[in-house]
């Protein structure tokens, strides 16, 4: 998928928001050589992963190292969290 990454990971809430985090949330950004319909960047998650694809020079590397920093602080402070529980039928 992507020939460089950069990662680091956050406290994360996947089930229950009162419950602590049985596994911390992981936070990546891959650079990759090209993303459909000329986007540069674009988002990806799955279960306990959240990442950023980013096409090489469309962003540098220090402000890729920066983003994953600043999104580990949001998640770790609890002023995010992901819900990856499925939505419930109404």
């Amino acid at each position: 998928m992507a020939d460089d990454d950069m990662s680091g990971n956050g406290n994360g809430d996947r089930s229950d928001p009162t419950a602590p985090p049985d596994k911390p949330m992981e936070v990546e950004i891959h650079f990759v050589d090209s993303l459909p319909g000329g986007r540069a960047v674009m988002p990806v998650e799955r279960d306990g992963k959240f990442a950023w694809l980013a096409v090489h020079g469309a962003i540098s590397p220090q402000a890729a190292g920066e983003m994953v920093a600043d999104l580990n602080y949001i998640i770790s402070t609890g002023l995010w969290r992901q819900n990856w529980q499925p939505p419930k039928p109404e």
